[in-house]
């Protein structure tokens, strides 16, 4: 980097992290990325003269350093922050106006985010466009004077596409985490959240479901600022499964808020199926629900199917939004754009369902081992919605060495696979999430029926190993129907008898 712009980004990065400081909500900062910068920033060499620009660029960034290194909830008085960079300035009276510009304009709330998102952009944007020149001249020169250590062209330029990527992303992208996203290192940062979560009435975070079996397996519904991953291998019902809790969700829980001047909201948005199965599904979800029986889809007239399926989900006051992505055409990032757009149109949004997380690729996450970017993107999304007390739900597909099992003829798949990593991609997961559900469809006599079987729950007390594990019977239509305020339809097992009947057997454990 130049020697103008190494002082530019100093006065960008410490006015960044204490104007970040001033905030009353103080989630996280941008800490890491000014750690990011100030190691790409070289010295010039030793200088014999006082006040020399190495000497300036060096306490420069010692404090930006000394900054970074403070917890989220230290206060800053101008005056003290103001002395110690007017001796890092030395005679470079232009740079200590900078920041006398910078530190001392009174801003009001909303200025200073707008001022917080504007200066972490620039920081961004420049450190990446350096990063950028780096990468295309150091490929220009091996192409043009060293063509012939090149065995594959084409394989090389295929490289060099995928390192652009993510400076292409991040040229078009606004930064979602500056203010409302949590870095699951910062360790101030996430106490002050899970403190937050503790004190909120359990009526604020529970988002009970239609199954009163699953209500018991989680301990009264899915936590609102918890990560779910719902697991199954194909064609196991993931879809049918979430988009059924969704419907649940909207249905059955009267919104309680946490800023009473916000619309509450869920949000689903589908990498896979259509808008349009999406609503079919729903309708005919409802309908058998009401009605007993399954409706004639072409019988009813779209206006009329949509004014059904918005008085149902729209029964208890939730505002409800779908989207349908490409998601060759996102990242995590974008989603956190959606969800802090949302926000800024005057929503606080509930439940985020995504069907499903892994199908979009992992830019801009951390790359390391196997599975390593993937644990990393579920990290990133945890914690951006664990800030926000946001339920963040997501299918997930097994691995491959889950469906062998199913090849050998195993009984209670559920129950075997449950807590043993068997996740595509990563099988240490686990460890990002704070809710895991397994599930598979099993028949018997014709009859098909959905095992559940809960993993991981991070709750403070312990459940009965009887509600860790239940079956949903399917109707003869592929419907499984609400149970909340009918008789309890949990079945211990497949092809037996509801809770309390002769037919019902106790729970035990998998046995090898």
């Amino acid at each position: 980097m130049a020697s103008i712009d190494n002082k530019l980004l100093l006065v960008k990065c410490i006015t960044l992290l204490y104007r970040e400081s001033t905030l009353p909500e103080k989630e996280s900062n941008s800490a890491d990325l000014v750690r990011t910068v100030l190691e790409a920033i070289k010295l010039p060499e030793q200088a014999l003269s006082m006040n020399s620009e190495r000497d300036v660029l060096m306490g420069l960034k010692e404090t930006a350093l000394y900054l970074c290194g403070n917890p989220l909830i230290t206060t800053y008085e101008k005056e003290e922050l103001l002395q110690r960079l007017k001796v890092n300035c030395g005679l470079e009276d232009s740079i200590y106006e900078a920041f006398q510009q910078g530190i001392e304009t009174e801003m009001s709330e909303a200025t200073t985010k707008r001022n917080v998102l504007s200066i972490r952009k620039y920081i961004d944007d420049s450190f990446r466009e350096n990063e950028l020149v780096k990468i295309i001249s150091k490929a220009s020169s091996q192409v043009i004077f060293n063509r012939d250590k090149i065995p594959d062209i084409k394989s090389y330029v295929k490289d060099l596409i995928m390192s652009l990527e993510p400076y292409q992303m991040s040229v078009n992208q606004k930064d979602p985490a500056v203010i409302a996203s949590v870095d699951i290192g910062d360790e101030a940062g996430m106490t002050e959240v899970c403190n937050k979560i503790q004190e909120q009435d359990n009526q604020t975070s529970i988002l009970k479901t239609g199954w009163q079996g699953i209500n018991r397996m989680l301990q009264g519904g899915f936590r609102r600022g918890t990560a779910t991953i719902l697991g199954a291998l194909q064609h196991n019902y993931k879809t049918g499964f979430s988009l059924t809790v969704f419907k649940q969700i909207a249905m059955y829980n009267d919104p309680v808020m946490t800023n009473m001047a916000k619309k509450p909201l869920l949000l689903r948005i589908t990498f896979e199926d259509s808008l349009t199965d999406n609503i079919q599904f729903l309708y005919q979800n409802c309908y058998q629900n009401e009605h007993g029986v399954m409706p004639n889809i072409k019988a009813v007239k779209p206006k009329e199917m949509t004014a059904y399926v918005k008085e149902k989900l729209s029964v208890t006051g939730y505002h409800v939004k779908f989207m349908q992505v490409n998601p060759s055409n996102w990242t995590y990032k974008d989603i956190q754009n959606a969800v802090i757009g949302l926000e800024a149109e005057g929503y606080e949004i509930h439940l985020l369902m995504l069907d499903y997380l892994a199908m979009i690729p992992t830019t801009g996450c951390e790359q390391g081992t196997m599975g390593h970017d993937m644990r990393d993107m579920w990290r990133r999304m945890r914690s951006f919605c664990m800030a926000r007390q946001i339920a963040l739900v997501s299918p997930h597909q097994l691995s491959s060495d889950a469906k062998m099992l199913i090849r050998e003829g195993r009984t209670d798949f559920v129950k075997a696979i449950a807590n043993k990593g068997y996740w595509d991609g990563s099988k240490r997961l686990d460890q990002e999430v704070d809710l895991e559900l397994y599930q598979n469809i099993e028949r018997k006599d014709g009859v098909a029926y959905l095992t559940i079987q809960r993993g991981k729950h991070r709750t403070p007390t312990v459940i009965p190993e009887t509600d860790k594990y239940m079956v949903l019977k399917f109707t003869e239509k592929g419907c499984i129907l609400d149970d909340v305020g009918k008789p309890d339809s949990t079945l211990k097992k497949v092809g037996g008898g509801a809770i309390g009947s002769s037919d019902e057997i106790p729970f035990y454990e998998f046995q090898e």
